[in-house]
């Protein structure tokens, strides 16, 4: 009976952390990236966690860095977190990092 208990907990939990993530990765892709850049970057993985954000898209042309650029700075302004741009075989990447916020 207590390991049932135990394994409601943990989904709850899980199911918790799910949902903030995937509300989280909901605001980034709609207010960070955007429609319009999302639609620009066609192939592109976006990977959000609690801290950090990962998006990394093929480089097929000069135009990336551009929109790229536009994504730094609109999670910028959003979180006032700090961001790392690098390539990583064909694919240039994002690393977007949310700062602690006071509580």
């Amino acid at each position: 009976m207590e390991e049932n208990k135990q394994g409601n907990i943990d989904s709850d939990i899980f199911g918790e952390v799910d949902k903030f993530l995937g509300d989280k990765e909901k605001f980034i892709r709609e207010s960070v990236i955007g429609n319009r850049i999302i639609n620009e970057l066609e192939d592109f993985t976006l990977d959000v966690g609690l801290k950090k954000t990962y998006l990394c898209v093929v480089r097929d042309s000069e135009r990336v860095f551009v929109v790229l650029g536009k994504v730094i700075e609109n999670f910028i302004q959003a979180y006032g977190g700090t961001a790392t741009i690098y390539p990583k075989g064909e694919r240039i990447c994002l690393e977007l990092v949310t700062p602690k916020r006071a509580i």
